[in-house]
């Protein structure tokens, strides 16, 4: 069992590089130790601040919840109210240890340096596409991409890292059916079957964020190329995964299940997609899945 003094420490420590590296530093207050890390108590919540030309961020522990927060660096505020949430992470201290910790550490430095550093574009010799960052979405510029979706899975599972460069580089250009069929949806797979609370609610948390805020061949990936052509293996992982499902990923992704095991040819065609013709942009069955599940969402309404 994990004590909330020693959790939000061990937060302060894993979380300075990141921010060092954006330019943030720890604010403390006048009566804290500076040889300490920077977490003070807010009644029962716990709060770390960091300060920038850039902004400011500020981490509150509360309820078994981690917030991650930002606002423009001129704002004054003792609470949070002018402050924007940029992520909420579990930290259920009766359950979780040190791991955990990391974990949830990692993923607030990805955030952090995804806002406030400039990415580079990912290049291979074939030049692969650039993510989709948080704060280009955020923003309301981009939303995410198959591309960014495989690039965010890879970083959960460093085992896809291969296999996704390869695809760019066999493809020039990123073949998401390809990758996800034949690599991606294995390891989802059997994160689902061992059904473990944290690591199925980690890769639902992607597959939520890249869902909310992607585009439509997003969205369709995931309820078609993903989810339905796991669960429609087994139909059992589907009731499994129903409590993880986003209130916008419940009705399509259940629509798409009924019309896979209604539909020989739609199961056909998704076990044997089309062969790559670069170039050439046509409607592929996700498409004409999503379609399919926004038409029966219509007349139910």
């Amino acid at each position: 069992m994990l004590e909330q003094k020693s959790m939000m420490d061990a937060v302060y420590t894993g979380i300075l590089p990141a921010c060092a590296a954006c330019g943030f530093t720890p604010v403390f207050k006048d009566d804290m130790d500076r040889k300490q890390p920077a977490v003070y108590a807010r009644d029962a919540a716990s709060v770390i601040d960091f300060a920038s030309e850039k902004g400011k961020l500020r981490i509150v522990f509360s309820n078994n919840r981690i917030h991650l927060l930002s606002c423009a660096p001129d704002v004054e505020a003792a609470d949070d109210s002018m402050y924007n949430l940029d992520g909420t992470f579990l930290m259920i201290l009766e359950e979780y240890d040190k791991k955990d910790i990391r974990s949830v550490v990692n993923e607030m430095s990805e955030q952090i340096s995804e806002s406030y550093t400039k990415k580079t574009k990912i290049t291979s010799k074939k030049g692969a596409p650039s993510t989709v960052s948080k704060a280009s979405v955020r923003s309301g510029a981009s939303s995410f991409d198959p591309y960014t979706l495989a690039s965010k899975l890879a970083v959960a599972y460093p085992e896809l890292k291969n296999a996704l460069h390869e695809n760019v580089e066999a493809y020039g250009d990123f073949l998401c059916e390809d990758f996800f069929l034949n690599h991606a949806n294995p390891v989802i797979r059997a994160t689902i079957v061992e059904n473990n609370p944290t690591k199925v609610k980690k890769l639902f948390t992607i597959l939520g964020e890249m869902y909310e805020d992607g585009t439509n061949a997003c969205q369709s990936l995931i309820a078609v190329t993903v989810l339905g052509e796991i669960c429609r293996e087994d139909k059992n992982l589907m009731t499994q995964i129903i409590p993880y499902l986003t209130d916008s990923m419940l009705e399509p992704v259940s629509t798409v299940m009924q019309h896979l095991n209604a539909s020989k040819s739609a199961r056909a065609r998704l076990d044997n997609p089309p062969t790559y013709k670069p170039k050439k942009k046509k409607q592929g069955l996700m498409d004409k899945l999503m379609g399919a599940a926004n038409a029966q969402s219509g007349l139910q309404q």
